[in-house]
């Protein structure tokens, strides 16, 4: 299995870097320690100056927000993951509880500042690209019944039959996302612009030694960008 960038998405966005863990993982409903890192994140963004007045231009959301405008949708209804889950934090004061596993990586991304996915391996067929859509292809949103029309200037990851994520990192596919039956996943960060907060691999190391904590078992790594558009996941 291959995970790529394709050539006209480098060409676009050059500066592009996309990471990806490998990990067995055991999720639960809700584990302890995921939940007292979730209580902390609303301090966490205080003690950087983040809040609700101020949000939209922080550079981290401000970068989003540009990237969402290039691919002709309105960034104030479709928002980065990035800025969905900050909003969540900053006004709920934590996030929502999806599973043991979604939730640490939910909070890692408010730890970073970085958007952050995962696949359940499993469900995935061939090899995940990020790429442009295509004109005919459908999108089946975790959570929704229904099904959104993919364009062709909408960025998103696929692997060979489906699009697993829509709008770059605006939301993922229930037909690849983790549940509590999931056992391998692949995780995804990504980048679209430079500098960020925070570099891609301590994103990636602040992660993999999270997972650990909560008895995940990562195995390997990686970053993908103009330099090595592509990598064998291991």
């Amino acid at each position: 299995m291959r995970f790529s960038i394709e050539k006209a998405i480098l060409e676009r966005y050059p500066q592009i870097e996309a990471g990806w863990l490998l990990a067995e993982i055991f999720p639960k409903p809700v584990d302890s320690r995921v939940e007292q890192w979730k209580v902390a994140l609303a301090e966490d963004l205080a003690s950087i100056g983040l809040s609700t007045d101020n949000l939209a231009s922080h550079p981290d959301v401000a970068g989003w927000r540009q990237v969402f405008s290039s691919m002709g949708v309105k960034p104030s209804k479709y928002r980065s993951s990035l800025e969905a889950l900050l909003r969540r934090v900053l006004k709920e004061k934590s996030l929502w509880t999806v599973n043991s596993v979604v939730d640490l990586y939910n909070c890692v991304s408010v730890r970073t500042l970085l958007p952050m996915g995962a696949f359940d391996l499993d469900k995935i067929k061939g090899n995940i690209e990020i790429r442009y859509g295509k004109s005919g292809e459908k999108f089946y949103p975790l959570g929704s019944e229904g099904h959104e029309e993919v364009l062709p200037g909408h960025v998103v990851y696929a692997d060979s039959e489906k699009i697993c994520t829509w709008l770059w990192n605006h939301r993922d596919s229930r037909l690849a996302g983790l549940d509590e039956g999931s056992r391998r996943a692949v995780f995804v960060v990504d980048r679209a612009f430079s500098p960020t907060t925070t570099e891609l691999g301590s994103a990636l190391d602040l992660l993999w030694g999270k997972l650990e904590e909560t008895g995940a078992r990562p195995k390997a790594r990686g970053i993908c960008s103009a330099g090595v558009p592509e990598q064998d996941l291991a």
